[in-house]
């Protein structure tokens, strides 16, 4: 049975926000496209479409501190030039730095948030890079490059 353009109906409807009862097991993409949802639903009716990937949530600021104790702890590039540090004392100087990238990239004013997000990326990374060199020059450069096993092709590999 063939049907015609006239008997074809189509609806459009703008989608809802989800229930405010949030467990804290929702992940960050629910939360952020929950967000965006009441967020759109506002600015549909300016006529402009409103998406911001800034602030981060905690789950996701969680996850950059575990990295940075994955990376400032075990074997890594940052590692074989600076040396490893103790889980325990990379696990302090992660949330440092976190918690400091994290200030510095709020101050942005930013609508999508891109910009803070750039901010946030960049000082976390430097401030890694940073952190290592430090530790590395306080405690011998030679007697720490000289420790570390030269395996380089391994994480290149």
């Amino acid at each position: 049975m063939a049907e015609t353009a006239d008997t074809i109906n189509t609806t459009v409807s703008t989608p809802q926000p989800q229930l405010e009862s949030r467990s804290d097991e929702t992940s960050c993409l629910q939360k952020h496209r929950s967000d965006a949802t009441s967020e759109v639903t506002k600015e549909e009716k300016s006529g402009g479409i409103l998406f911001s990937v800034w602030p981060p949530c905690q789950k996701s600021r969680d996850y950059v501190v575990n990295s940075m104790i994955k990376t400032l702890s075990t074997d890594s590039i940052l590692s074989y030039k600076y040396g490893t540090i103790k889980p325990e004392e990379a696990s302090a100087v992660s949330k440092s730095i976190e918690e400091k990238a994290y200030d510095i990239a709020s101050r942005f004013v930013s609508s999508d948030g891109i910009k803070n997000l750039e901010v946030y990326g960049i000082e976390t990374s430097e401030r890694m890079i940073e952190s290592a060199e430090v530790r590395f020059k306080a405690n011998g450069s030679m007697e720490l490059l000289l420790n570390q096993p030269i395996k380089m092709m391994q994480l290149l590999i």
